[in-house]
């Protein structure tokens, strides 16, 4: 059963007049009348009777005008909502990204989601961005901020922003203005084990300008990395945005790197093909909305030209 003949239907009721209704329609009455057959065929029974006084319903004609007319009106009202959906973000998203940036960015992020997408499920998971990519890779998030992105078929990443990484030590350590990287090697440093991202970066720098980097401690989880380091047990390297709330309490010091600067770019990264919701469309911008108010106090926003 077409809709189109339901609507052919209710129309030449109303009208009474299979003329009337072709005129209204903007169809050829043959095309209609045949139409109207092919109703009555797949029903079973006789819709219209015609007589002096016009077309007019039989019982079931009359019955199927009733029930024909909810129907259009449910497919309607089901467009509608539809069409409204398709321009309202709505469901749920999976954002993945490293503890440190969690740390300050997710919070902002989420309060800004909940006034500007309020019908947008956002569940944030953390990890290194090893394993960020990973789950990514396996189509456990729609979008992540990872760094040291590699040349991936399946990936597609945007630069969102520049970190620079300090030298953090507890606050009893004497101020300096800036550590130069080869004085690294001379410390006693609390480190990710190798294979892990931050590592792995601080290893080819340190290659590149010939220092050997010799960790007292090596450590995955960035929190009892700051844990150790506050207790005066080593220092360690990390972010400011990953230990901001520590040295604005005078727990830890955060000193820059020179010679060479530390830096490392973070990307916004997604599977390549992988369709892409409305939801996770206003999700991305806001997030770069979050990362530019933030810019300066933590990260340098960065562009694809760059």
């Amino acid at each position: 059963m077409e809709l189109r003949n339901l609507r052919y239907f209710i129309e030449i009721v109303e009208r009474g007049s299979m003329k009337r209704a072709a005129e209204s329609l903007f169809v050829a009455q043959p095309a209609l009348s045949q139409q109207m057959a092919k109703l009555e065929d797949e029903l079973g029974v006789k819709l219209l009777t015609r007589s002096v006084r016009g077309v007019q319903p039989t019982e079931a004609g009359r019955e199927l005008l009733q029930r024909a007319k909810v129907i259009l009106e449910q497919v309607e009202e089901t467009t509608q909502v539809i069409r409204r959906g398709a321009n309202v973000p709505q469901g749920s998203v999976v954002l993945g990204m490293p503890s440190s940036i969690s740390a300050v960015l997710s919070v902002p992020l989420i309060v800004r989601m909940q006034e500007a997408l309020p019908n947008v499920s956002l569940r944030v998971v953390e990890g290194t961005s090893g394993y960020v990519l990973d789950w990514l890779r396996a189509g456990q998030l729609e979008v992540c901020i990872l760094h040291g992105v590699q040349r991936d078929a399946g990936v597609h990443a945007e630069p969102l922003f520049n970190e620079e990484l300090y030298l953090i030590t507890s606050s009893s350590e004497r101020r300096r203005r800036s550590v130069r990287f080869a004085e690294l090697a001379r410390m006693p440093l609390i480190l990710p084990g190798r294979h892990h991202g931050l590592r792995d970066m601080l290893d080819r720098i340190a290659q590149e300008h010939d220092v050997v980097l010799a960790p007292r401690v090596e450590i995955d989880a960035f929190t009892q990395m700051k844990s150790l380091a506050r207790l005066g047990v080593g220092a360690t390297i990390l972010s400011y945005a990953a230990v901001a709330e520590e040295v604005a309490r005078g727990e830890l010091r955060a000193t820059p790197i020179v010679s060479p600067r530390v830096e490392r770019r973070m990307y916004l990264a997604q599977t390549r093909g992988r369709p892409t919701s409305n939801a996770v469309r206003a999700t991305i911008e806001l997030l770069r909305t979050c990362v530019q108010e933030m810019h300066g106090e933590f990260w340098d926003v960065a562009t694809a030209g760059e």
